[in-house]
Parts: C-alpha cells; structure tokens; sequence
C-alpha cells in the first residue's frame, strides 16, 4: 500500500499540449515551488516546446519527459498506445492533463495500468468560449469525463459552471481553486509623476485581442499616454505592424520570464481578451496597486474589487473600454483608490499559500488512493 510520507516524494506527471509560457505554466511553476521538496515534477510538452524550463524554480525536483505525439486528426490510437507506455514507464503517482490538447491522455490513462488523475481546464481558444464550444469537443469531453478516478480542477466559476451543465461532471469531483500569486513579490508600489502607462501582460495570442486593446488606446482622448505589453507570440508583428503610427508611445517588452519589474512601470492594468478565466497576470496587477479597465470575461467582473466593476465592460463593446481607460487615465485619485481595493482584494483571496494548500491537499488525498 502506497504510503504518503515526508521522505518519499509524491511523482507528478504534468502533461500539457505546449510548455511555452503561458498561464497554466505559470501557474505550475510558482506552485513546484511552493510545494517544495515533498514532490518529483516530471514534465511532458506535447509540441517539445520547453521554453517554460526558463521559469522553473531553481532547486526542485524536475526531469523532463519527451514521447513522439502525432499532430493532427481528432483522437490517435498511436498517440493513446505512446501515452499509456509513458504513464507505464515513468510510474508517477499522479498524472496531470492540461485542457483540451491532452484530452488523448485521459483516454490512455485506463486499465491496470491507469494512476490516480487530474484533469486541469483552465479555459479556450479562439475557436471556443464558455457559451460556445465544439459540439464534437463536447461529446468526447462528457465520454471521457466519465473515467473513475479522475478529479478535475477550475480556477473560475464560470468553468466550474461548465463542467456541470455543459460536460455532465458531478460537481463533487471538480475542485475550485482558484489561481494565486506570491504577494511579497506582487505588491503596491507608489507611482510616481509621469504620463500615464497602460499596461497589459499577455501571450500574443489571437484570443487575447490585443489588436483590440491598441484600437482603444488610439481612440483616447489623452495622446500622452503610454501602452506596455508584456509578452511574447505569434501575433507580435502584425501588432507591431498595427502600433507603427503611435510611434513610441507603445512599446512591445516582449516575453519575460519575470514580470514583477515591469508592473510598477504601469498604472492602469488592461485587459481585451475575448476569453479568459481567472487570469494570473489580472491578479499580479491587483496585487500590485493597480486599478483595471477590462473585457467581462470568466470571473475577472467577481475578481476586482467591488468599487472597479463599472470598468469591466461588456465583451463587444469597444467604445466602453476606450472610456473607461479614459476616466482612469484623468483621474489620478481614482487609480490609487481603486489599486488599493484591487490590492486589498489580491491579498484577502489570492495569495499563493491559500492555494498551495489547496493543491497540496488534493495531492496528497490522490496518491493515498493510488
């Protein structure tokens, strides 16, 4: 009988579709962490895309797993044989599987051989959203929910919603917790005299609608403002392209393995996303003073403080999120009363030992079930 103890540690096998740098990676890497020298990180990119190593803390338990995965097609028998023989050889406690790209997994993941799982969903793409998804994605979804022990995580409760209606999983099997971040590094500057920054951190991503973001910004009546974005993507060069007349009053930081510097350069954090759930980057501005002019998406609306609602705008609705990064941008004493909130908020519910004890609980309850 497996026994959970504090010198054998618990092998988790993360599985995810890409290990770019996104926000499940970030998440994963800020958690590795936190859990400390209780567990063994094995990783495994579907796309052998590791850029998200970079992030890692220094000093954990970490090796990374390669199999060759075919692209293409809508589930692979090859893929679910290479699959099963890799959860067979690396002999983890837990597997976890990250959205829609690992869906094979739980498949694979059967018989005598099958570990105790996870399934994380954290959000869609551009060709899905919460109130519009893939009929074909859903029906395999609901088939492969079915799967005796399989626990699943949401950061939202809009995602928790989904799983529900939408996929058909009892909710006592899907686990809310939501994202949280080291609050001693994420925390209130004062911001000092200056034209006044937007800013955003985003991947540069379709769905992130960053496009949309520079479109407002063109269209505020303050042509002293300034727009940082923090992140990297395929899209970079058309938003470049898109940013050209605005000269340098817009500057693409690109991707940063560390984005704590560049938060106290901002003082309004933005968001434009068509999709989103609960967002890391919205909680590290909150965390760090800053008030928010957003799209309603996910949970961000329940996210910030009370007082900074009427600045999350409806999705569709453009000329809501030019005025309300207007009114922000001329009223410096509305930033500092509504980051405070925003801060006071980040601080009561989203700290990073909250949910690591989350998280740890739920391993440790898994493994035991092994």
């Amino acid at each position: 009988m497996f026994t959970v103890t504090d010198t054998v540690p618990i092998r988790l096998l993360w599985v995810f579709s890409t290990f770019a740098v996104g926000g499940p990676q970030r998440r994963m890497a800020t958690l590795t962490g936190s859990l400390g020298a209780g567990y063994e990180h094995l990783v495994l990119a579907m796309d052998g895309r590791y850029e998200a190593e970079a992030i890692l803390p220094a000093g954990i338990a970490y090796r990374r797993v390669e199999a060759e995965v075919q692209k293409g097609g809508f589930i692979s028998r090859a893929n679910i044989r290479t699959f099963r023989q890799v959860i067979k050889d690396q002999q983890a406690d837990i597997l976890l599987s990250s959205n829609w790209g690992a869906v094979e997994w739980l498949i694979a993941n059967r018989g005598r051989a099958a570990v105790p799982h996870i399934h994380f969903e954290d959000g869609f793409g551009p060709d899905e959203r919460p109130d519009r998804q893939n009929p074909k994605r859903v029906w395999v979804r609901r088939l492969a929910f079915r799967k005796r022990g399989l626990e699943f995580v949401a950061p939202s409760r809009v995602l928790q919603k989904v799983f529900s209606e939408t996929w058909k999983v009892k909710p006592a099997r899907v686990h809310l917790i939501p994202n949280g971040v080291d609050l001693d590094t994420f925390s209130a500057h004062p911001r000092p005299e200056r034209p006044v920054t937007i800013g955003t951190i985003a991947a540069l991503r379709r769905e992130k609608r960053l496009d949309r973001l520079i479109d407002c910004f063109a269209a505020m009546s303050d042509k002293s403002a300034r727009l940082l974005i923090v992140g990297g993507g395929p899209e970079r060069e058309a938003l470049q392209a898109q940013a050209a007349p605005l000269g340098d009053r817009v500057t693409f930081a690109g991707e940063q393995g560390d984005v704590s510097p560049f938060l106290p350069k901002m003082d309004i954090y933005a968001l434009s996303s068509d999709t989103e759930q609960m967002p890391i980057s919205l909680v590290e501005g909150m965390a760090s003073g800053l008030p928010v002019a957003a799209t309603d998406v996910g949970d961000v609306a329940a996210m910030v403080a009370q007082a900074n609602r009427p600045h999350v705008v409806p999705l569709q609705d453009d000329a809501a999120l030019t005025n309300a990064l207007d009114m922000l941008t001329g009223d410096a004493n509305a930033r500092r009363v509504l980051g405070a909130a925003n801060s006071a908020k980040a601080k009561s519910e989203y700290g990073l030992e909250a949910m690591t004890q989350r998280y740890d609980a739920l391993f440790r309850k898994m493994a035991l079930s092994k």
